[in-house]
């Protein structure tokens, strides 16, 4: 039993994972509905096999909410889909998959107890836990774990959220620890790891839950490699079935400008096009900057959406221009309509294009019939 000291210090509400097993993992990377993490099967009427998913919680003591809420989040989800996919979810947490035991300290004890699983929820508010002798606390060390094994194999995912809530304190003690979640986050940030902001535990729940939905949509993917490449780039249906002879479109802006481009997104989508948004497309646990490259490549008209506000953005637009410039110069490069949001000046390497001022009364009829005279004119080119 941990003392209670160490569980007040956020020892106490965190697991976390173990050395993994190759063979194993690999398995896990080549996960089909119905397949059993060991390979055996079950002979249970319907459910011929099963595949385990860990789902492993991860965080300080100041979140105990946010843990239970995971927990009931994984076990809904495992009535949903356990059945029409062969798979049972399971929630990972110290409080049911440790025991006492001994180690080089508490969390060497944990992290040989837990084994291995395949996403990592991670939640962070006001503190950032104990330092352990290989990290400066437990979920760091959690975390850290989990995005080298990532970075290696593609797995675990990982899915970070932090809460925003404003809390009061003269503590210093706490006050330093906050201030440990602030460095840690732009540490994330400096990864290209996605993670979720949350202003109250019912919102933190909303999105968990579609979270870990879409990432059990994508792991169950069975499509062959080239055909789900396609449709990881651009995951969601549109509103109407795309037509034939329309393009699909990727979306370039400063997040400044995020409640002027939605309703572009939603029209876009509703007109037939495959629209690729990041807040829309995006899931924690997935690398930003990859997944938008990866978009960019296989899209065929990038829109770029300037204001007053692009200047503002931290370097992310700067290098989406940039990209987008460099393949739209390429023969075989998808289209580049520049929109503006104001009266901005467009940049320097942008003057030569013609481009769309979306702020004008009929601004958006204009964007559609611009991304489509343009794409028309591309493609009878290429024939």
């Amino acid at each position: 039993m941990l003392p209670r000291q160490q569980a007040s210090d956020g020892w106490g509400c965190r697991c976390t994972m173990t050395r993994v097993i190759p063979r194993e993992l690999i398995r896990h990377l080549e996960w089909k509905p119905g397949e059993h993490v060991n390979g055996a099967s079950e002979s249970t009427g319907a459910r011929e096999s099963v595949k385990t998913v860990r789902i492993f919680i991860a965080s300080p003591g100041d979140v105990a909410e946010e843990r239970d809420i995971a927990s009931l989040v994984v076990g809904e989800l495992n009535r949903i889909f356990g059945n029409p996919f062969g798979v049972e979810l399971d929630a990972v947490r110290w409080e049911t998959h440790a025991w006492p035991g001994i180690g080089d300290d508490t969390q060497d004890v944990i992290n040989k107890q837990i084994g291995e699983f395949d996403i990592l929820v991670g939640v962070m508010w006001r503190r950032f836990g104990s330092p352990t002798k290989r990290a400066r606390s437990g979920t760091g060390e959690e975390f850290e774990r989990a995005y080298d094994l990532f970075k290696k194999h593609g797995r675990p995912k990982i899915m970070f959220y932090f809460r925003t809530t404003p809390f009061y304190t003269t503590d210093l003690k706490e006050l330093a620890q906050f201030r440990k979640v602030v460095v840690f986050r732009k540490a994330l940030e400096k990864l290209g790891v996605l993670y979720w902001t949350y202003d109250a535990p019912l919102q933190f729940e909303r999105n968990v839950r579609e979270h870990l939905t879409r990432q059990l949509l994508q792991m169950a993917e069975v499509a062959p490699a080239a055909e789900r490449e396609e449709r990881e780039a651009f995951p969601r249906k549109p509103l109407v079935k795309p037509l034939p002879d329309r393009p699909s479109v990727f979306i370039a802006y400063s997040h400044f400008d995020k409640e002027l481009v939605r309703p572009v997104y939603r029209a876009l989508q509703a007109a037939g096009f495959r629209t690729w948004l990041d807040e829309q497309n995006l899931v924690p646990g997935q690398l930003w900057h990859k997944e938008v490259d990866r978009a960019i490549r296989h899209t065929d008209v990038i829109l770029l959406f300037l204001s007053s506000n692009t200047g503002l953005s931290r370097g992310f637009i700067a290098k989406e221009i940039e990209t987008a410039t460099r393949l739209a110069s390429q023969a075989a490069g998808p289209v580049l309509i520049p929109v503006r949001l104001d009266q901005i000046e467009p940049p320097l390497a942008l003057r030569q294009i013609q481009w769309v001022d979306y702020f004008t009364p009929d601004g958006l009829e204009r964007l559609i019939e611009a991304i489509e005279r343009s794409w028309r004119s591309r493609r009878k080119k290429q024939s």
